[in-house]
């Protein structure tokens, strides 16, 4: 007989007041739960050393469909769609992704926009084939009022959040006086996203320009990863191992590049820690602790005021099935 696991809507991952650290600990403990129910009901108080490989594979799916994640038989993994959530329709279409050495499964994406073009777009990965190394994604356009919720939804507390910034502006901008006083500007941003399974965002890197029909005339970027603090003790910290920016000059405008790689290696243990094998099987039997998050983010201005942009980002290592990706777009400057 099967016992039911209630575990907190996803949609309101912490409750007023309370930080998302401890949203993050009580992910864990519903995961743990769920994963100790379904294995052993209410009679054991601890994972069996050596469970049945059809009693794990059970287990596993019971407590990652608490909280949101469906595997499928046939081996995709279905993640909870935040941007169906946020009150988004779109087109859900699947792509290829890209399996380098070190056996990550890296997913990118590209797009332009002419001069003009005021959309604000999303696109979530809501299902990946770590076999196949495949993607379903889901693209929609943002209202303002959609886009707000969703930054809600995804986003940690501030006490929660570390963020690296780099910023410039033009040093001799031109297009003040006389006749290019009115020349025109443009602006495009992009923001790449990891999430967990309670929408909290673990790695994201943002990257912005501004620009004339002449010149470059700002460029930014920030990248933010959770640190679950609770007071002066971190118990899941996600960090910068490195990253790198440049400005590329082109014949008809300016490429702005930014690429990140951020670093867990906490998650994972605490998760093998309180469920022993059924942890490890949650999350991909991995070989160590650490996990891995990169992303390569750029965003062009043409002198004709059309721009593009694109992305190629990987997760590699413990526990990144449970993580998907986002990315949002726009023709601003949210620096």
């Amino acid at each position: 007989m099967r016992t039911l696991v209630s575990v907190p809507p996803r949609a309101q991952r912490a409750p007023k007041g309370s930080s998302s650290a401890r949203a993050r600990i009580a992910f864990i403990a519903a995961v743990t739960v769920g994963c100790l129910v379904a294995t052993q009901g209410a009679s054991q108080a601890a994972p069996p050393e050596s469970p049945a490989l059809g009693q794990s594979d059970q287990s596993v799916t019971d407590a990652l469909s608490a909280v949101g994640i469906k595997v499928r038989a046939d081996g995709w993994i279905e993640y909870d769609s935040v941007l169906r959530r946020a009150g988004v329709s779109g087109k859900t279409s699947r792509v290829a992704g890209v399996r380098g050495k070190d056996g990550a499964c890296a997913l990118s994406g590209s797009a332009q926009a002419s001069s003009g073009s005021s959309r604000t777009t999303y696109t979530e990965e809501v299902a990946y084939n770590p076999a196949t190394c495949e993607f379903d994604v889901l693209v929609g356009d943002l209202t303002a009022e959609q886009a707000a919720t969703l930054r809600s939804l995804t986003g940690a507390a501030a006490s929660d959040v570390s963020s690296t910034k780099g910023a410039a502006d033009a040093s001799s901008p031109r297009g003040t006086t006389g006749d290019n006083a009115a020349a025109a500007t443009y602006s495009r941003y992009l923001k790449t996203s990891w999430i967990d399974p309670i929408d909290i965002t673990i790695s994201s890197q943002s990257v912005g320009l501004r620009w004339s029909n002449t010149q470059w005339l700002n460029w930014a970027y920030q990248r933010d990863s959770f640190k679950g603090c609770i007071g002066s003790v971190c118990l899941d910290e996600t960090y910068i191992v490195s990253g790198s920016d440049s400005l590329a000059t082109l014949s008809d405008g300016w490429t702005k590049n930014a690429n990140v790689h951020f670093q867990n290696v906490s998650f994972a243990l605490w998760v093998v820690a309180i469920l022993g094998p059924t942890g490890w099987a949650a999350c991909g039997f991995p070989s160590s602790s650490q996990a891995d998050f990169y992303h390569t983010d750029s965003v062009t201005g043409r002198t004709s005021g059309a721009s593009s942009w694109n992305w190629n980002d990987s997760k590699s290592g413990a526990c990144t099935n449970l993580v998907h990706h986002g990315d949002e777009t726009g023709a601003s400057y949210p620096f």
